[in-house]
């Protein structure tokens, strides 16, 4: 890895980014074929719900000093999604430099690696999303590089990406997908909504679709006795 510094990121409008205020986790992931979660490994310290541009970061394990060049150059809305090879005994931000993220009115973090001071972390209105907690703190030596495309678990992020997270976890929208994956996931909420209001108005649950299903595949339902 070498010193990589792209300063153009190329973000998508607003109103394409705000469609995803109101829109669960769950079903933008059913949008995407329900195999795009990162993965459930990375878990938020204290707030949850995350939205913005993708400002990525890929990182040696154990070395923080180009994070210090994202919080002081990224924009206002983006969230910074950093790579650090998934090491866990090192952790490369905790409270001074979230304190700073806030400052530059970031929207989050979310860490492939460790974060430390976490019960600060919990208690600020700042999602940072993490794999694990380590005392442990960073080195600022060698390289790294902004703003080029990272992988977390088996998920590319490109820079410019939304990242969408709330309670359940988080997924990455790819910019050029954006605008109709938010048609196809309102879609799949307004459907889910339609469900639980039949659910609470019925007297009765049909389960009609479900043992169709179970016939056509042969199961063979036995009833004891």
């Amino acid at each position: 890895m070498r010193f990589t510094i792209n300063r153009h990121l190329d973000r998508l409008p607003a109103e394409i980014i705000n469609r995803y205020l109101c829109l669960a986790v769950a079903d933008i992931c059913d949008a995407l074929g329900r195999n795009a979660a990162l993965p459930s490994a990375l878990k938020p310290l204290g707030a949850s719900r995350m939205l913005g541009s993708a400002y990525t970061v890929n990182l040696p394990a154990s070395e923080n000093l180009l994070l210090y060049y994202a919080v002081d150059n990224a924009s206002p809305g983006d969230v910074l999604v950093v790579s650090c090879g998934a090491y866990e005994e090192r952790a490369v931000c905790g409270e001074i430099m979230v304190n700073l993220a806030m400052k530059r009115r970031l929207a989050g973090f979310v860490i492939d690696g460790a974060v430390r001071d976490a019960r600060a972390l919990k208690e600020l209105p700042f999602p940072v999303y993490a794999r694990a907690i380590s005392p442990n703190g960073p080195y600022k030596d060698t390289c790294g590089e902004i703003n080029v495309p990272i992988s977390i678990g088996n998920v590319v992020i490109n820079p410019g990406d939304i990242i969408v997270a709330d309670d359940d976890g988080l997924v990455a929208v790819h910019a050029e997908e954006a605008e109709e994956l938010a048609v196809m996931a309102e879609k799949i909420t307004a459907e889910g909504l339609e469900k639980l209001r039949r659910i609470q108005e019925s007297a009765t649950l049909n389960f009609t679709w479900l043992y169709e299903k179970l016939k056509k595949s042969r199961c063979t339902i036995n009833n004891g006795g």
